[in-house]
């Protein structure tokens, strides 16, 4: 009798798990209704508990199953749609703001108008005008990033203009200053740009008061800034066919350094400017240490396992040298520290590092020094060669 009895309690507790398993995936397939109804109607009046009645669900209920299927919440994903039904009629109608506001599904333009800036980072209207064909862009960075996405701004400062890898691209591009900390307002204003791009907030307040200005955080990996850049202009596309492009000499480039570069090997980055004593130490160097994964010296390799908040380069004592030296060295010399760095030369300790020792030492321009996807790329193809030679 007591066989019997746990065979019925588990043959129950089956048909119980049963039940369950066929109500959870009905509920899945309710929502997944759901969602194609609102993929049809955002531009509708909906409101998140009818939906989650019409699924015969409690909000609770709803709201999970439909953050499991789409990653985000309910209201959002009506948001998400409506916005993006406003930027294709933004850029494919000649309707006016008002009228896209109702036809997305918005109550008021001013919601609209706010609701977007938020999700997107820009005004409708700065939208249209930098989707526009004819649109007028003058940039204090992001020179490379406008460039690599088939896109020629009417003005830019002198720095970036006279990089070596854009310089072939740049015909036409007004100076407006000459570096990307001192533009020239007049000529800036002369040129009448419909937006201007800055970074980190530089001189954000006075260019606002000459056309629109977008402000991209520099702070953050080179390819995010690329295709944030691309997001605003609605080049998403471009950026990544650009990147998988890039991808692709990645490959091509570890392949030719694995034929006559040992993987323990370590490569540093380091840049002198015009100051006594003092030389920059890269610690973080996308196109060495991620792209191609080369090694960096063991103290640059322990700082950038330890310390969360790293910076990019670091000022140190030329007594620091052996510290960070690898295997091989890249060095950049500003032309105003040509006879600084000689007298580094001279020295000692220059002398005793084994790069030096081995002639595996390459000098190299400013032109190193630009991180934006067109220079990125140009460095890459350089750099096979000149670690293998």
């Amino acid at each position: 009798m007591h066989a019997v009895f746990q065979e019925m309690f588990l043959l129950l507790l089956a048909a119980v798990h049963t039940s369950d398993e066929s109500q959870e995936e009905g509920a899945i397939q309710a929502v997944k209704r759901s969602i194609a109804y609102i993929d049809q109607a955002f531009a509708e009046p909906l409101d998140y508990a009818e939906l989650a009645k019409n699924c015969r669900l409690s909000p609770r209920h709803y709201s999970r199953l439909f953050r499991k299927l789409t990653g985000i919440s309910p209201m959002n994903y009506i948001i998400h749609s409506r916005v993006s039904e406003a930027k294709k009629l933004l850029t494919s109608s000649s309707e006016s703001e008002q009228q896209v506001a109702v036809k997305s599904g918005f109550s008021d333009p001013f919601h609209f108008s706010r609701t977007f800036k938020r999700h997107v980072g820009i005004s409708p209207r700065l939208y249209v005008n930098l989707h526009s064909e004819q649109s007028r862009i003058a940039v204090y960075q992001y020179l490379g990033e406008l460039l690599a996405l088939g896109m020629k701004p009417i003005g830019a400062p002198k720095l970036l203009l006279s990089g070596k890898y854009v310089r072939h691209l740049v015909d036409g591009i007004t100076e407006t200053g000459s570096t990307v900390v001192t533009p020239d307002m007049e000529r800036l204003k002369r040129l009448q740009p419909d937006a201007i791009f800055t970074f980190d907030g530089y001189h954000y307040d006075q260019y606002c008061q000459i056309a629109p200005t977008l402000n991209v955080q520099w702070s953050q990996p080179a390819f995010n800034r690329f295709k944030l850049v691309a997001s605003l202009l609605g080049k998403e596309r471009q950026a990544d066919e650009w990147i998988q492009r890039y991808a692709d000499h990645v490959q091509n480039a570890r392949l030719h350094l694995k034929k006559s570069f040992s993987a323990e090997k370590t490569v540093s980055f380091w840049y002198f400017r015009e100051f006594p004593n003092q030389f920059d130490v890269y610690f973080e160097r996308e196109m060495l240490y991620d792209d191609l994964e080369l090694n960096p010296p063991p103290a640059i390799e322990r700082a950038r396992r330890e310390q969360l908040q790293l910076p990019f380069k670091q000022s140190k004592d030329v007594a620091e040298m052996p510290l960070y030296a690898g295997d091989y060295m890249l060095v950049v010399v500003d032309s105003k520290a040509r006879e600084l760095f000689d007298q580094v030369r001279q020295g000692d300790i220059w002398r005793n590092l084994p790069a030096v020792h081995a002639g595996r030492v390459t000098l190299l321009t400013t032109d190193w020094l630009y991180v934006d996807p067109i220079s990125r790329l140009g460095q890459l193809k350089e750099l096979s060669r000149l670690i293998t030679s």
